[in-house]
This record gives C-alpha cells, structure tokens and sequence, in this order.
C-alpha cells in the first residue's frame, strides 16, 4: 500500500519519465524509480521495492564485486527492508530470472560475493524481443 501512495503523490508526468541508463556493455536502459521498473533494450522489467535499488546498485557499480555483507547492509539502508542473507540470495535468484531473458546475470564470485554482468546484445543469441516475437 506505502507504494500506491508513493505513486498517489506524485503526477502522472513523474510516474511516467524514464531516466536514460546507466549504460551496460551496449544496451540501451532505461529506468523509472516511481514504478521500480528497468527497460532494457526495449523490453519492460518490473521490480519489488526490494529488488529495485539493489539491481539499481549493481547497475551503476558493474565493475565492482560486492560481499553479501555489504550487499545485506547496503539494501536494509536503502530499500527499507528487513534483509538477511537468506532473503538477499532469494531476490539475487529472482533478479538473475528477470534479467536473464535480457543477457544480464548477476555473478557469483566464489569466496567475494556478486557483481552484475552483461553480453553484447550483438552476440548471435537471440535478443528477449526476438523470443517473445517467434511464430508458434
């Protein structure tokens, strides 16, 4: 409901703008922070208020590795939320699923902790768009 209101106070010209990037090995983003959602190369991502400042995080930082801790510490201050390590590897999983179809990952550094990674959306595999788009 704190998000309804969120969005209730604002107009429907903040609801709608798209900020450009940040810039990640050739897509194209796109992000609102109003309604917690990514487009990234077209395609239309939506988030938790949990998931969105951490995949927004790991979006400005791609060159970074971050612990669990840090990512644990650095979500309970940002997204308000009640994070434990289990519940940060549970929304990894789920970001990792909604990223994927778009040829991002988030990677796990054995022994460190994770950092966001990209293929070139000009690599021979199918664009998420050309994979929604096939005939049946």
């Amino acid at each position: 409901m704190t998000r309804l209101n969120e969005i209730q106070g604002k107009t429907r010209k903040d609801v709608l703008r798209l900020a450009e990037g940040p810039a990640i090995d050739g897509h194209i983003v796109q992000h609102s922070d109003a309604l917690h959602v990514l487009i990234i190369d077209g395609g239309i991502v939506s988030f938790t208020p949990t998931e969105y400042p951490l995949v927004m995080h790991l979006l400005q930082q791609t060159e970074r590795q971050h612990s669990l801790d840090f990512l644990v510490q650095w979500v309970r201050q940002h997204a308000s939320s009640r994070c434990t390590k289990s519940s940060l590897r549970r929304h990894i999983r789920n970001l990792r699923a909604k990223l994927w179809p778009f040829g991002l990952d988030i990677l796990c550094i054995m022994g460190y902790g994770y950092m966001l990674h990209a293929t070139s959306p000009n690599e021979s595999e199918p664009s998420a768009l050309e994979i929604v788009s096939l005939p049946a």
